[in-house]
């Protein structure tokens, strides 16, 4: 006799699904193309940390989105920059179902943020994204496109 498996009552398209599924960061979440980050900075307002600059500006999509940019005055390295990419959308994914809805943001890594800490990193996000739900909170003119 076979043991009865428990995902037998999933159908197919969901047995594909994995289950860190919602921990991926998708194209959906990222600012993708240079017009895009151009809004964000014109339109924007900024948000400052020691370890980084965030422009903030509100979307019309329902989701909130990340762009991250290290320069290469940041570091020669393109393993340094990669590495501060990675820890900034680390840090957005842990906070992202704090973060208030509607919004585009570009991060600007500072130079400060190669030897800084994780822990010091997440500390600042947080700090900053609770500065953005206040913003979000206060009454504003409509996004522009």
């Amino acid at each position: 006799m076979v043991p009865e498996r428990a995902d037998a009552d999933l159908t197919g398209a969901e047995r594909l699904v994995p289950a860190r599924a919602s921990c991926r960061f998708t194209k959906r979440e990222r600012l993708l193309t240079s017009r895009e980050f151009q809004r964000v900075y014109r339109h924007g307002r900024q948000l400052h940390s020691s370890l980084f600059t965030v422009f903030v500006a509100p979307n019309r999509l329902g989701r909130t989105r990340l762009g991250v940019t290290t320069s290469r005055k940041l570091s020669k390295s393109a393993v340094e920059r990669n590495r501060c990419r990675r820890r900034v959308r680390e840090a957005f994914r842990r906070q992202r179902a704090s973060l208030p809805v509607g919004w585009d943001m570009v991060v600007n890594v500072k130079f400060q943020m190669i030897a800084a800490p994780h822990a010091l990193l997440e500390k600042e996000f947080a700090r900053l994204m609770g500065k953005l739900s206040t913003l979000a909170a206060s009454p504003a003119p409509p996004p522009a496109d």
